[in-house]
């Protein structure tokens, strides 16, 4: 009898200690929440600077000889195409090209590289000098374009993506100062990038032509929708940068159209800057790309038939499978400095004890539990563009963008 009361006594003394120790645990997981929950979030900015004065009042321009630059503008009687020779306080200076032409690439393709060349260099011809706020988009072309992935090394640590990768963009473009509204949800981020563009089809067969135009891009980003649809385990695999990059006015271009005689020698020398209200957040150098520009057009190639969703529509990465149509950018890829970071460890260790205290209700997986924590620190800190920011995307020898973000939906179907 004493052995089976002390037996008992000892059970009872284990399941005590078990509850006290769980009770404990229980206790002391809901402080480290609490404390993790408290800590104040960082949002780091890479950069430092502040945009010098006077900076977007002027724009350096080629040497004809070196590359063609082109403004499209309305005169009046619609579109027309200017060579540009200067790019002083505001104003575009240039040849305009005649009435035949209403975008560069289908005068360039018929006159040649160098009769434009000589028309632009030529002094008796007369110029005629635009606002560069009064320029249209500095191409006329389709909504279906290539979008590169993480193709800056500093950018691939932020994202921790660790490859590049391609996906369709369909979104047409708009001119160098049209307005962004915020959209009424979401988190909305910039990205600076060269885009290249497709004089005419390019095909394993063609293979990469003597010339290719070049145009500045930002690459507008819906961040919460983006981490709502990417697919953790195969990031790569480009799942839901489509549909968050393709929103209505998500592809903004520069006021200039620029068209060298050697593309890769020239688009390694660009440097790109994007300011927000005149701090600069992104710098990128093109001859930084982990893909090259040849690279890239392979890979566009190769992709054929694969299709990504967009808005619900299985859609292949060009308009063509196997082929860059002429006027597709492929937009080269942005540099670290956007706003996004993948969850840090503090994010991720709520995420964790949100997910584990849902028993597994509030996300699919505690990395889609993370992304959501994410999301609401950046939503309680308003780190994202809001209604009233300023954004300067610039590059001498390229062109400039200027976007003020708005309030207010940017489609009715958001």
């Amino acid at each position: 009898m004493t052995s089976t009361n002390s037996g008992s006594n000892r059970r009872r003394k284990a399941v005590a200690l078990t509850g006290v120790i769980a009770a404990g645990l229980a206790v002391a997981s809901l402080g480290s929440y609490g404390i993790a929950r408290a800590v104040p979030v960082e949002f780091p900015i890479v950069h430092s600077e502040q945009m010098p004065p006077g900076a977007t009042d002027r724009v350096s321009i080629a040497d004809p000889a070196t590359a063609l630059t082109f403004a499209r503008v309305d005169t009046g009687s619609g579109p027309r195409v200017l060579a540009v020779t200067a790019y002083e306080k505001g104003a575009i200076s240039g040849v305009d090209l005649g009435a035949s032409f209403t975008e560069p690439i289908a005068a360039f393709n018929r006159l040649g590289y160098a009769a434009i060349r000589d028309i632009a260099g030529d002094p008796a011809r007369p110029r005629i000098t635009v606002a560069s706020t009064d320029t249209l988009t500095s191409l006329d072309t389709h909504p279906h374009h290539v979008g590169i992935g993480t193709n800056y090394k500093e950018h691939q640590a932020e994202a921790t993506i660790e490859e590049p990768f391609v996906f369709p963009k369909v979104a047409a473009l708009t001119d160098s100062h049209s307005p962004l509204p915020a959209g009424t949800h979401g988190l909305l981020d910039y990205e600076v990038e060269l885009g290249i563009v497709a004089l005419n089809d390019i095909t394993a067969s063609t293979g990469v032509p003597q010339h290719l135009g070049l145009v500045l891009s930002n690459d507008w980003t819906d961040r919460e929708l983006l981490v709502s649809q990417i697919e953790p385990d195969d990031l790569t695999g480009g799942a839901g940068f489509t549909n968050a990059k393709s929103q209505p006015g998500f592809l903004s271009t520069g006021d200039l159209f620029v068209i060298p005689a050697d593309w890769e020698s020239y688009y390694r020398g660009l440097r790109l800057d994007l300011f927000v209200n005149g701090g600069l957040r992104q710098r990128a150098e093109p001859a930084d790309l982990i893909w090259d520009v040849r690279t890239m057009i392979d890979k566009t190639i190769a992709a054929g038939d694969r299709t990504w969703d967009s808005d619900g529509v299985p859609t292949t990465l060009t308009a063509t499978p196997g082929m860059i149509p002429r006027g597709t950018i492929l937009q080269t890829g942005t540099p670290e400095g956007v706003v996004y970071r993948a969850p840090d460890t503090r994010q991720r260790f709520l995420g964790f004890m949100e997910w584990a205290g849902s028993l597994g209700t509030n996300a699919d997986t505690i990395v889609d539990s993370a992304l959501k924590v994410y999301v609401r620190d950046a939503t309680e800190a308003d780190v994202y563009l809001k209604p009233g920011d300023t954004v300067v995307t610039r590059a001498d020898g390229l062109g400039q963008i200027f976007t003020t973000i708005t309030a207010g939906p940017r489609a009715e179907t958001e």
